[in-house]
């Protein structure tokens, strides 16, 4: 039987397309409060919970297994509705007092392996305790989802399919929206969680105990934390160090981003120098700036990618150059130095600030530069919400070196800084430059100022040598034939090799077991025998490889900014809206859709990102937006029309949602085969769900689904 044409016994017959005004309203709360919540857990967790640091879709889909199960499951039982108040206060507040309890330290180091110690029998217990925390943690996502979902269930379950679909898919535009808004201001958690728990409070207006928990997580949360801010990537701590007796202004600020050590803003002016030159730590730090014009003391135009605070700028001021553009993706680091550097850089006439990523930054510039310089940008607290690769890998890649590269004048050098030291990271960045500057090798030196660090020269100036450093070329360049460089389509240069690191498969794999074991004993498991629901698993399971595959492509054409990511979340939902309204007017024969689908994701292949870089900004957005938004489309439609065929919309969706699931362990797989796996694992998945359609056509019979087993009875209560 054609894919076009369900059987009759599965068509649903809604008695009516209208969703009574009160139920709408509720359904469209509940939905942008789960998407709301989602996204608050998403920034707040792994930013004082460092174990989740490069875990950070963990939290991701451990929401979407709460939200599959409850909305399958219905309502929570009482017992469950009894303690999910207490669940909140048991997730916000080791959240918040995270320094206290000694969570913020960083359990998955930079290059994916867990730390460890040298005493016997240490390592086991440590990874014990890793493991023990991330359960704790995940499990109480499950469980707080868990009931949201039940809530959202209810109310798709009283709407029609397509109706309360579309619903679903505002409300959750609205959720996004919603915390996209408090990004954009700068919020903390405490304006956060006062929206979210304000969305939530129709729903448990009756609920004395749940309210009284909800007030005292607001009233830790507002807790004053002393001097820090909150910008879209980090939580900023910024502490004023003391100045030097004698010395009346400030001299120099430690910033702490995430719990991690980020930078000095010291003030490094000759005028302060001569008169304390053994100041700390501003006497370390000065001949570690001044390296570049050492390289280069004639420079005259500069470019500075992670210009941070504003030391490298304070530095190319002091050496004369004439127009400096500063480039830096996070603006309330740059508030900060425009307002506490004791030098005020960004004061100079001669500086042009670009509050943007580096990466979009080369590709849209016209600019020739005597010097570039990338700075720190190894930001290993920086990772997309979205997706497993960080968001300052595509600042790193050969793609990203020849852009750089193309803007130097005839006479230019490119400096690079990195605080990796002596390790396969430095490798790879040394055999990348090499291969973006045609075979010719950069001079590389060890740096040991304040950290271990390398510094790359490529262009005119690496020739020249620095006699204090301590030669490093010919170390490196032996192990360029064995090291694997990072490209625009393998972009992990924290990676040792093409592999899923020990640790997320160690705790993917233990996530799993875990969704298995819930859902046998939630008793919400048949619906694994039945093709109907297992081509919506699939379609979940493919839409979440799309978006991975969409946030990580869309950063090579406009930045791996927050805005960026969260339009592409938002258009996703848009298109799903759109797709939805196309099934509801018109009937799309879904054979035409799946062969529009398939043949566009293997043709993904061949679409030329890079090219669209040369393009106008409006063009680019339209030629790559579409490119990437029509998988999408037809993905909705698809989907709609199984709503539209088989109801039963909170099933169908929770099943989905378990889909997506698995598609976020999957999408792990880039690290394996580059950003093309999504592509061709969407591809089968996505065959999947067709050949499930197909089997579930040729059956002639509606999916069922097995009554709410008694431990999650619906309860009014």
């Amino acid at each position: 039987m054609p894919l076009s044409s369900p059987a009759p016994s599965q068509i649903l017959q809604a008695e009516s397309t209208a969703v009574p005004r009160r139920l709408d309203r509720k359904l469209l709360l509940a939905s942008a409060s789960a998407l709301f919540f989602e996204l608050l857990i998403i920034r707040y967790l792994p930013t004082e919970v460092r174990a989740f640091t490069n875990l950070k879709n963990l939290p991701l889909i451990a929401s979407f297994f709460g939200l599959g199960l409850g909305m399958m499951s219905g309502l929570a039982g009482t017992q469950t509705r009894r303690i999910f108040p207490f669940t909140i206060l048991a997730l916000i507040l080791p959240i918040r007092f995270a320094s206290w309890l000694a969570l913020n330290s960083q359990d998955v180091l930079w290059n994916y392996s867990l730390k460890t110690g040298n005493k016997a029998g240490y390592e086991f217990l440590h990874t014990a305790g890793f493991l023990a925390l991330l359960l704790y943690f995940t499990g109480l996502i499950v469980l707080i989802f868990r009931v949201l979902g039940g809530i959202v269930g209810q109310y798709l379950k009283q709407a029609p399919p397509l109706a309360g679909y579309g619903l679903n898919l505002a409300g959750s535009l609205l959720g996004v929206v919603l915390f996209s808004a408090l990004g954009y201001f700068n919020s903390s958690p405490r304006v956060w969680l006062l929206v979210g728990f304000s969305l939530l409070v129709p729903f448990f207006i009756r609920h004395r105990a749940t309210i009284a928990c909800f007030a005292l997580c607001l009233l830790a949360v507002a807790l004053p934390e002393a001097n820090t801010l909150w910008s879209p990537y980090y939580k900023i701590k910024l502490v004023q160090l003391a100045s030097p007796a004698g010395w009346q202004r400030p001299t120099a600020y430690s910033v702490v981003t995430n719990h991690v050590w980020y930078q000095w803003a010291a003030d490094l002016s000759p005028a302060f120098l001569e008169k304390f030159p053994k100041a700390e730590p501003n006497h370390r730090l000065v001949a570690y700036y001044d390296l570049p014009y050492k390289l280069v003391p004639e420079a005259r135009r500069v470019l500075i990618l992670g210009a941070g605070t504003g030391n490298d700028v304070a530095g190319a001021l002091r050496h004369g150059a004439e127009h400096i553009d500063a480039v830096e993706i996070d603006p309330v680091i740059l508030k900060i130095g425009r307002q506490k550097h004791p030098e005020h850089p960004y004061d100079s006439p001669r500086v042009a600030v670009n509050v943007t990523d580096a990466r979009a930054f080369l590709e849209s510039s016209r600019s020739k530069y005597d010097l570039i310089v990338f700075a720190f940008l190894d930001s290993t607290t920086l990772l997309s919400s979205f997706s497993s690769v960080r968001l300052d890998n595509y600042v790193y890649t050969l793609e990203s070196f020849q852009s750089a590269k193309n803007l130097l004048a005839p006479d230019g050098t490119l400096v690079v800084s990195f605080a990796t030291g002596r390790n396969f990271a430095t490798d790879r960045l040394f055999a990348t430059l090499e291969r973006a500057f045609d075979g010719t090798a950069p001079s590389a030196y060890f740096t040991n100022y304040w950290v271990t660090g390398v510094l790359l020269v490529e262009g005119k100036a690496r020739g020249r040598k620095i006699a204090e450093l301590s030669e490093a070329t010919e170390a490196l360049q032996g192990q360029v034939n064995q090291t694997r460089i990072a490209t625009d389509d393998w972009p992990f240069l924290y990676l040792e090799s093409a592999e899923v690191p020990g640790s997320v498969l160690m705790v993917s794999g233990l996530f799993i077991l875990m969704c298995w074991l819930l859902l046998r004993a939630a008793g919400a498991k048949n619906w694994t025998s039945e093709s109907s629901y297992l081509h919506f698993f699939f379609l979940g399971a493919g839409f979440l490889l799309l978006e991975t595959k969409a946030v990580t492509s869309l950063a090579l054409l406009f930045g791996s900014t927050w805005i960026v990511n969260s339009l592409v979340i938002a258009s996703f939902l848009c298109m799903a809206v759109l797709s939805n309204f196309i099934v509801w007017t018109y009937s799309v024969p879904n054979r035409l859709c799946y062969t529009a689908l398939l043949t566009l994701l293997a043709a993904d292949k061949w679409f030329p990102y890079s090219s669209l870089n040369t393009v106008a900004p409006p063009m680019r957005l339209i030629a790559g937006g579409m490119w990437v938004a029509l998988p999408v489309l037809l993905s909705g439609i698809v989907f709609s029309s199984g709503v539209k065929r088989f109801g039963r919309l909170e099933q169908v969706l929770g099943v989905n949602l378990l889909g997506a699931v698995v598609g976020g362990v999957l999408e792990n797989a880039v690290m394996i085969g580059g950003r093309a796996a999504l592509g061709w694992l969407a591809f089968f998945i996505y065959v999947l769900s067709a050949v499930c359609l197909i089997r579930s056509q040729h059956t002639g019979k509606a999916p069922r689904f097995a009554k709410t087993p008694p431990g999650l009875a619906q309860d009014s209560g």
